[in-house]
């Protein structure tokens, strides 16, 4: 969890300058940088919370394995410890 959403800050970060639209012809490219910001919230909010309840909710998946080990999610290594 903490590999995303590093990443997905880091990157809403730098596109923060870009979505203001400082300097000289930066009004053009607001749009461009609030769009992105946007769009890597909602991808974040559906890697972190979505995905895993996919997985959970899949029929494939072993109903022994769910929260067998506590850290887990469906028995697929997915760690949400801090």
């Amino acid at each position: 969890m903490r590999p995303v959403l590093m990443t997905a800050l880091a990157m809403i970060i730098g596109m923060v300058p870009m979505a203001v639209g400082l300097g000289e012809g930066g009004e053009q490219n607001a749009p461009l940088g609030r769009a992105v910001i946007g769009g890597l919230i909602f991808a974040t909010f559906a890697t972190l919370f979505f995905v895993p309840c996919v997985f959970l909710h899949d029929p494939r998946t072993p109903r022994a394995e769910i929260g067998a080990t506590g850290d887990s999610v469906a028995g697929i290594g997915l760690n949400f410890s801090i």
